[in-house]
């Protein structure tokens, strides 16, 4: 796939484009061991090789974590006024459009896959698709079938 250089740099977490410009301005990228100066070159995301600050930066278009959402305080959302979320949870990623497949209560734990692969997320939560889940459940008290 071929992406202009500040978006293939921003996806990977080294900055907003804006800061990615500077950087590759200042020339402080390369591409197969020669500097770039230009933000709008085009990179192969298969062949290239770039190393921004004397770092390699290698490119995943998808990331997929599965993650154990502890119970209470945590949300499943992308962002949260109040709370923490799901993605505070996960140090190492690398791109800024991740989202949890799904929704665990705030006070519920369990596994989440946390994603920014649209197609997998619909084939998993569609109706249409009828992807089982199963949940566990512990009641306080004793359950009584009403009538």
């Amino acid at each position: 796939m071929k992406l202009r250089l500040d978006k293939y740099l921003a996806d990977m977490g080294i900055g907003t484009r804006t800061e990615v410009k500077k950087v590759i301005t200042k020339g402080q990228v390369r591409v197969n061991e020669e500097t770039v100066k230009r933000p709008e070159i085009k990179i192969d995301t298969e062949k290239d090789h770039v190393f921004c600050q004397g770092q390699m930066v290698a490119y995943a278009e998808y990331e997929y974590y599965m993650l154990n959402k502890p119970a209470g305080g945590v949300v499943s959302a992308t962002e949260d006024k109040n709370d923490s979320t799901v993605l505070d949870l996960i140090d190492e990623k690398q791109r800024k459009d991740l989202f949890p497949v799904g929704r665990l209560d705030k006070d519920t734990e369990g596994l989440l896959l946390i994603t920014n692969d649209g197609e997998l997320a619909h084939q998993l939560l569609s109706p249409k698709k009828h992807v089982d889940k199963v949940y566990f459940a512990r009641s306080m008290e004793k359950l009584r079938k009403k009538m």
